[in-house]
């Protein structure tokens, strides 16, 4: 059974009052946690509320010239490219808000995290195998009593009705069998005993599975026990040549949000994350040694500031100057906390990831390209004036934070209007059509314009907040531990031990 955290019934700010306050002052999300503390919470989106990256995607390697931080402007001549189509059915859709969670206290027993690896369409079939050869079906309805199956394996489930259907190879000379379950969650799950991982798509899955049934979709989820978990995020997210403080510090900043996403989204959905970058990376089961040992090196150790287990964010390059994770990842006014607020500090991160090969990055993007990627974002997100916007003219930095990272563009357009977003919604926006050539690895950028493209040249990789896994190989390359990497990534935490 997953762990259970105690919800908290909070007061609520009338929504309206709340989009007054952001309508005429963009740093009103700081009066709400004045209000905060003063127990009148908020009734915004809870941590992460946009479904992109909450971290970054694998490091990649890069190489470009040196950013400049100030925006320049110029008159953009007649487009020379057509104008590409966006599915907005591929775009990045911030859900509704919700009511925030307090952050958790360090849990005393190992969590039980439910991880979706991947959403299929209705009439797709699922096909199961498993070492042993034999799996337990199993599925409970509120109409119908609890019902369970051994199958030989491979097994296939499909919908049939409102209900599934599983069929079983057949084996030792006995035909092939089906069975028909009711609707509701079916249970795939290995013999007692057996700690083999369930195979899917071709990989290693360790843990249960639970085949869901959506309103359009089927989700496939895994229920696994934290520390079984967590070796293939960290297999995915580090290359296998970097120093094991670097694995060590990424294990425990890993457990610590995956401890707070558990407790955010219990009772609220049937998943606490994904494998991807909504979430974190995650391949299932690994032999990747580093990320092994890692994992049992600091099993059950979180960070921890003020009592409560910090939502310990990650990206792969900071470019030196760190983002704020209140506005940029999440609305949640329980996030405001220093360790994951070092966007305030004025001075950035000097010698952090400027020797790596994602220190610099530099694109062009056709104009007609970012005219439609913005409005396609626009309509999905319920901005008129994006999805509405005219060919810009000049993309500028209208606000950085202390540190100097922009976090919000002014875009300008032919017809003398302007349009502001947030900097890491225009990234999600730009990003959204998938294309590598013209995309931003940061929104830590300058943008000019000239010959129908807007050339951007920029710093980092990622949304810059918390851990920059670029600047922690090369603290620990230079001899520094992972405790002192944490230390400097996510200051004013401690490292707590909450399960054995």
């Amino acid at each position: 059974m997953r762990a259970r955290h105690p919800c908290t019934v909070l007061p609520v700010l009338p929504l309206n009052l709340f989009m007054q306050l952001l309508k005429h002052n963009r740093r009103a999300l700081h009066t709400c946690i004045l209000l905060a503390n003063a127990s009148i919470f908020i009734f915004v989106a809870s941590c992460s509320n946009d479904p992109t990256p909450v971290r970054s995607s694998q490091p990649a390697r890069l190489s470009a010239s040196p950013a400049q931080l100030a925006a320049e402007t110029s008159q953009s001549p007649t487009p020379i490219q057509s104008p590409e189509t966006v599915a907005v059915a591929d775009l990045p859709i911030k859900p509704k808000p919700i009511p925030p969670k307090p952050l958790p206290i360090p849990p005393i027993t190992e969590p039980e995290v439910a991880i979706r690896i991947e959403t299929l369409a209705l009439n797709q079939a699922v096909i199961i195998n498993h070492a042993a050869g034999r799996l337990q079906i199993s599925s409970k309805h509120s109409s119908a009593d609890d019902q369970e199956w051994m199958a030989n394996t491979p097994i296939e489930i499909r919908m049939q009705g409102e209900g599934w259907r599983v069929t079983s190879q057949k084996k030792s000379g006995l035909p092939s069998q089906s069975r028909d379950f009711p609707a509701g969650e079916l249970t795939v799950d290995v013999l007692n005993g057996d700690t083999r991982p369930i195979q899917w798509n071709q990989k290693q899955w360790p843990g249960k599975l639970r085949v869901v049934r959506t309103p359009s979709n089927i989700d496939l989820v895994m229920d696994v026990k934290m520390d079984s978990y967590l070796p293939g995020v960290i297999a995915k997210e580090l290359y296998p040549s970097w120093c094991d403080a670097a694995y060590h510090a990424q294990a425990i900043a890993a457990r610590s949000f995956a401890v707070v996403e558990e407790a955010r989204w219990e009772g609220r959905r049937h998943y606490d994350m994904v494998a991807g970058q909504q979430s974190q990376a995650w391949i299932g089961a690994t032999d990747n040694a580093k990320a092994l040992a890692a994992v049992r090196d600091t099993r059950g150790q979180v960070l921890v500031h003020d009592g409560v287990v910090v939502p310990a964010y990650y990206s792969s390059a900071c470019g030196g100057r760190p983002a704020n994770a209140l506005g940029v990842l999440t609305d949640n006014p329980f996030h405001n906390i220093v360790c994951v607020s070092t966007g305030n500090k004025s001075a950035g991160r000097t010698s952090c990831c400027e020797r790596t090969s994602v220190a610099t990055w530099k694109a062009s993007i056709a104009l007609t390209k970012i005219q439609s990627r913005l409005q396609a974002w626009g309509s999905a997100n319920g901005r008129a004036d994006l999805s509405a916007l005219q060919l810009p003219t000049s993309i500028e930095v209208a606000e950085k934070n202390a540190a100097g990272r922009p976090e919000q563009f002014r875009i300008r357009t032919r017809k003398g209007g302007s349009v502001l977003i947030e900097a890491e919604d225009f990234r999600r926006a730009i990003n959204a059509a998938g294309d590598s050539k013209s995309s931003m690895r940061s929104c830590d950028c300058s943008i000019q314009i000239s010959a129908g493209n807007a050339e951007f040249s920029g710093r980092g990789f990622g949304h810059g907040v918390g851990l920059c896994q670029h600047g922690a190989q090369e603290m620990g390359r230079k001899g520094s531990s992972y405790k002192q990497i944490l230390a400097r990534y996510y200051p004013q935490t401690m490292i707590v031990q909450a399960w054995k």
